[in-house]
C-alpha cells in the first residue's frame, strides 16, 4: 500500500504539532507562575516581649504560624511574674535548681539570691552581699527574706524551653535573637547564618561569624546600667571590658559563660571557657583577645 501526502495534509499536520507545542508552552508557563507566586513558602517571623527583652524568631520550616505563636507565648508566660511565695510549682522549682547549678558552675559569679544587691547598686548605695544560695530548699517554703535576681538567666532559660519544643516538633531551620544573643539551628539552604559582631558602642563591624547549630551571647559595657554588671563576689558593679562574646553549642551555656567571664579577670575567664566546648572574645580598649578556636567561626571573605 502506498501513502501519499498532499500539501494540504502536510499543512494540517504542522498545525496539529504547532498547537500541541503551544499547549505544552502554556502549561510550562502556568507551572512557573505557580512555583514563583503560589507555591512560595511563607517564612515564620514573630517577636515576643518578655522579661524586659525582645525575642525574635525566624523559622524556615513549614509550620502553623498561629499555633507556633500561641505555643511560644504559653512557654514564656509560665516564667513571667513568678513570685516564689507559698508552695512552689514545678516550673519554679526547676528554675531555682537551675540557678543553684549556675552558682556552683561559675564559682558564685552567677547568684540568683543577689536581688537585694542589685536593688542597692541601682540606687547608688553600697551593700555587703552575702549569698543565700545554701538556704534554697525547693521542698520547703522559701524564706521570704531572700531576694531573687533571675534577670541574667530567665530569658535564656525560657528560650531554651522553646528550642526544646522545636526539637520535639521537628523544627530545625531557625534563627533566634534574644536581645542580641543569637541561637541558630540548621540553615535553610547549604550555607550558614552570618552574624556581625559590632565594635563596642558603635555600628562599625569588628568581625562577622558563621553560625549553624550554635549560640552566640554578647555583653557590652554600655552607659546604661545592666544587671549582668553586678558582681556578687565583690558586691560592686564591674566594667573590666568594653565587650565580651561567647560562642557555644547551646544558648544556656553561652549565656552562663558570657555572664560569668564578663565579671572575671581575663585569665580566670579563659580557664572557665576551657572547661566547655566554647570560644570567647574580649574587647578592652584597642585590644581584642580571642581564644584559640574563635577564628574558626569568623567569615574571612
Amino acid at each position: 500500500m502506498v501513502f501519499c501526502y498532499t500539501l494540504d495534509g502536510d499543512f494540517m499536520l504542522k498545525k496539529i504539532i504547532d498547537k500541541r507545542n503551544y499547549i505544552i508552552l502554556f502549561i510550562i508557563i502556568i507551572l512557573i507562575i505557580w512555583i514563583l507566586f503560589f507555591n512560595k513558602k511563607e517564612i515564620y517571623m514573630e517577636s515576643f516581649d518578655y522579661y524586659g527583652e525582645t525575642i525574635t524568631f525566624k523559622v524556615y520550616d513549614d509550620v502553623n504560624h498561629k499555633k507556633l505563636t500561641d505555643d511560644i507565648n504559653n512557654i514564656y508566660k509560665k516564667y513571667d511574674n513568678m513570685d516564689f511565695s507559698g508552695e512552689l510549682n514545678e516550673d519554679e522549682k526547676a528554675l531555682i535548681e537551675y540557678g543553684k547549678i549556675l552558682y556552683y558552675k561559675t564559682g558564685g559569679y552567677i547568684d540568683i539570691t543577689s536581688g537585694e544587691l542589685l536593688k542597692k547598686i541601682k540606687k547608688g548605695e553600697s551593700f555587703e552581699f552575702k549569698s543565700d544560695i545554701e538556704k534554697l530548699d525547693i521542698d520547703k517554703r522559701i524564706d521570704e527574706n531572700i531576694s531573687f535576681n533571675f534577670d541574667n538567666i530567665i530569658g535564656s532559660y525560657a528560650t531554651n524551653e522553646v528550642l526544646y519544643y522545636f526539637k520535639q516538633n521537628d523544627i530545625k531551620k531557625y534563627i533566634v535573637s534574644e536581645n542580641g544573643d543569637i541561637t541558630a539551628g540548621e540553615h535553610y539552604n547549604s550555607g550558614k547564618y552570618s552574624v556581625s559582631i559590632n565594635k563596642p558602642n558603635s555600628d562599625d563591624i569588628l568581625d562577622v561569624v558563621y553560625l549553624e547549630n550554635r549560640s552566640m551571647a554578647t555583653r557590652n559595657n554600655t552607659n546604661s546600667f545592666e544587671s549582668y554588671m553586678v558582681n556578687p563576689k565583690t558586691s560592686k558593679k564591674e566594667g573590666k571590658y568594653d565587650s565580651v562574646v561567647v560562642i557555644a553549642r547551646d544558648n544556656l551555656t553561652a549565656n552562663m559563660l558570657v555572664n560569668a567571664i564578663y565579671l572575671m579577670d581575663l585569665e580566670k575567664g579563659k580557664k572557665l571557657i576551657e572547661e566547655y566546648p566554647a570560644e570567647a572574645l574580649w574587647v578592652k580598649g584597642d585590644e581584642v583577645i580571642k581564644t584559640d578556636g574563635f577564628n574558626n567561626y569568623i567569615q574571612n571573605d
